[in-house]
């Protein structure tokens, strides 16, 4: 990637794995990314229903090469499996399918506290085509 000076400062990165472009239509998130990053701009009320296993909608702006889109995924917490928080509630069909992204891809992310958003930006691009070309 190249260095550019409009790019925002990212508070966490994620490489996609097998899973989160799998048929499980969920993205996981590292704890303490979750917990550093999204949770601590939430509101106490969606914290609790966060850990107690309820998701919570979440507005994300996704940022892929000059355009971006607005959705709402879910973030909740694995409490039944592994404790872990994922994005999820349209994962599957709003980005993986659509923009057919693949395993190994890298997305950074940054809340942003004006717009009570998660950012989400897609840094290395999937496969140019039809619906996002170059």
């Amino acid at each position: 990637m190249d260095f550019d000076l409009n790019m925002p400062p990212f508070t966490f990165l994620k490489t996609l794995s097998a899973s989160d472009v799998g048929s499980q239509s969920r993205l996981m998130l590292q704890r303490s990314d979750a917990e550093n990053h999204i949770l601590s701009h939430l509101s106490e009320a969606d914290n609790i229903a966060i850990q107690e296993g309820r998701g919570v909608r979440i507005n994300i702006r996704v940022y892929i090469r000059n355009t971006y889109t607005e959705h709402q995924l879910v973030l909740k917490r694995m409490i039944q499996t592994t404790g872990s928080y994922v994005l999820n509630g349209g994962w599957g069909k709003q980005f993986v399918e659509s923009r057919g992204l693949k395993e190994g891809q890298k997305i950074g992310f940054l809340w942003n506290s004006d717009e009570s958003k998660l950012h989400m930006y897609l840094l290395s691009p999937p496969p140019a085509d039809q619906n996002y070309p170059n």
